[in-house]
């Protein structure tokens, strides 16, 4: 049987041909394994993100944890219909911290979208996340000025800040107010 910390002390001793012992940990029936084996991929800097986005949808919260901070740095390269899906409230609370770090991540109205998104999320701690979200972003790289959208998302938002900072907002964002 192999142990959850061995994948990883193979990552920390190892070099990145080593990587091709940890790929079959991906399939091994405990939870911990499979973490151990993403979080070991990482240290090795061979992520796939076609290999590794199944993953996302894993029963083991750890999984996905791991699975999601080996994907971070390639946000922009996931299906964004795919992350979007996931944030439905029938889906694993698991799923939907995943997606919405994802999508967080790739900036621009997406994040604004996606936090907006789970303002109505069952889990309280989410939608406190997201709710603090939406009141630390700006407009900015990937935000086509006067995008109605953005006008749209933050007018959903409305409730999170006062009338001055939702129109400073969205002069930011080329929008009247």
């Amino acid at each position: 049987m192999t142990s959850p910390g061995a994948a990883v002390g193979l990552a920390e001793c190892g070099e990145r041909a080593d990587a091709v012992l940890l790929w079959p940990l991906l399939g091994h029936p405990e939870g911990r394994v499979r973490a151990g084996a993403v979080a070991g991929l990482r240290m090795l800097d061979v992520v796939d993100v076609e290999r590794l986005r199944p993953l996302l949808d894993d029963p083991e919260p750890g999984v996905v944890r791991e699975v999601t901070r080996a994907l971070l740095p390639s946000a922009g390269a996931l299906p964004l219909e795919t992350l979007t899906d996931r944030l439905a409230p029938g889906r694993p609370r698991q799923a939907r911290v995943a997606a919405f770090r994802l999508l967080w991540a790739r900036g621009g109205v997406v994040a604004l979208r996606a936090a907006v998104a789970l303002l109505d999320d069952p889990d309280d701690r989410l939608r406190t996340w997201a709710g603090q979200s939406v009141q630390r972003w700006h407009a900015g790289r990937g935000v086509v000025r006067g995008d109605a959208e953005v006008g749209e998302l933050l007018d959903r938002a409305r409730h999170l800040c006062s009338d001055y900072v939702l129109k400073r907002r969205k002069w930011a964002a080329g929008l009247r107010a």
